[in-house]
């Protein structure tokens, strides 16, 4: 009986031993199971092929320094043996309708991130909101959607001290008196207002200087020159005109050289379009506040980068601006040249 006993009890041992190694075992395989994904997720790290859409607020010279500094650090991902491809999808002009058309549009090519130019924040910021929710990845650049959950803008984000410095240039010039007109810009663009609001701040201080008149260009430069052509006419004592994006300046200076009023009429604007270059130089535009314009382009490409691989990003990239008139202009050739070989990509 004892015998009998004792061999159940060393069966019962043997078949609970059994149990626990199979218990082990199972528990070392799907250890090594999780370790071998979660190792292999490790070992993917970044990728070496990328696809990224930009829409800008519309077809403009200003937006292709932008591009060309995106094709230099394309150029140079290259070299490192990284594939990025990214398409430039800019409405024709800055109609809000059609470039909420397009954000959407990249949204559904399902790219590994997307890079906006905000023209109306408020149209856009619940396109970008819902896709963020849906999982795509979205930066701003140059006009921000700041209420959105875009990850990142890059760009200038002091417009309204830029407004100011040029109103201070244009006052003091003007001997602190006389009368004064704004090309507003795009009426949605956040750039284009705080640059407005920063330049009535400034002129506000002066009870001698008088803002006449203030149109809106919709960033168009054949209306440009063709609201100063009829702000000259219902003025005919103005003093300056403050042209606020990159097209407005060169419309104002076409319209105020054509009614032989170059230098009579100061015009201070915005970015360096190669015919606000020549015209500065030509004493028909007085100013233009400039931006480092391709570092937006290639700073956002790393930015993207950084993004589909799921690092972190700063909230905000400042890109710094600066005044460029007749006297500094050296400066900013010298400048240009280092972005010389980024405009050679352009095709």
């Amino acid at each position: 009986m004892k015998m009998k006993s004792f061999k159940r009890l060393k069966k019962f041992g043997l078949l609970i031993m059994t149990s626990v190694i199979l218990l082990l075992l199972l528990s070392a395989c799907s250890g090594e199971s999780s370790s071998g994904s979660q190792s292999g997720q490790a070992q993917e790290g970044p990728k070496d092929n990328y696809k990224f859409v930009f829409v800008p607020k519309l077809i403009h010279p200003w937006y292709e320094s932008v591009r060309a500094g995106a094709l230099g650090a394309v150029e140079d991902y290259k070299k490192k043996g990284i594939n990025i491809e990214f398409e430039w999808d800019a409405p024709p002009t800055a109609d809000i309708v059609v470039h909420s058309q397009k954000v959407e549009s990249a949204i559904s090519k399902q790219p590994d991130v997307i890079a906006v130019a905000a023209l109306d924040p408020s149209s856009t910021t619940p396109i970008i909101n819902q896709a963020v929710d849906n999982g795509t990845k979205i930066i701003t650049f140059e006009a921000d959607a700041a209420d959105s959950k875009r990850a990142l803008y890059i760009g200038n984000n002091h417009n309204d001290k830029d407004g100011e410095e040029l109103a201070e240039l244009m006052a003091k010039q003007m001997n602190y008196k006389g009368e004064v007109a704004i090309l507003l810009g795009s009426l949605g663009a956040p750039s284009h207002k705080e640059r407005v609001a920063g330049f009535k701040k400034v002129m506000a201080k002066y009870p001698d200087i008088k803002i006449v008149a203030e149109q809106a260009d919709n960033d168009d430069l054949v209306k440009a020159a063709s609201l100063t052509e009829n702000i000259l006419q219902a003025h005919p004592n103005i003093k300056g005109i403050f042209a606020n994006n990159a097209a407005n300046p060169i419309g104002a200076a076409r319209a105020v050289k054509s009614a032989g009023k170059a230098g009579e009429v100061l015009i201070m604007g915005m970015d360096d379009d190669p015919e606000t270059i020549k015209y500065l130089k030509e004493g028909v535009i007085t100013a233009t506040v400039v931006q480092n314009v391709p570092d937006i382009g290639y700073k956002a490409i790393e930015h993207m980068v950084a993004l589909a691989n799921g690092e972190s990003v700063p909230e905000i990239d400042e890109i710094e601006s600066y005044v460029v008139t007749k006297e500094n202009l050296g400066k900013y050739e010298e400048k240009q040249k280092e972005y010389a070989e980024y405009f050679k990509l352009i095709k």
